[in-house]
């Protein structure tokens, strides 16, 4: 955890650049509630469509995400096709 240490059951959202499985920011969101932090969302700029969605599903969390990997897929396609 790095940063700013805020008073205990403050409301956290753990950002993750790309999610595959959800196993890292899982992960993240444990030592986080360990810490007393409060932590009900993890936001994604890529969802690789993986397994992290049904993860955060399963965990209770809700889950952002800016693009999926299918978005990208379909852009690039558009650009390059």
């Amino acid at each position: 955890i790095e940063g700013l240490t805020l008073p205990e059951n403050s409301p956290v959202v753990v950002l993750e650049d790309v999610v595959t499985t959800g196993q890292s920011a899982l992960k993240a969101v444990d030592r986080l509630r360990q810490a007393g932090y409060q932590v009900d969302r993890v936001i994604a700029l890529v969802d690789r469509q993986q397994g992290g969605a049904e993860l955060y599903q399963q965990q209770n969390l809700q889950f952002d995400t800016v693009f999926s990997i299918a978005d990208l897929q379909t852009r690039w396609a558009r650009l390059h096709g």
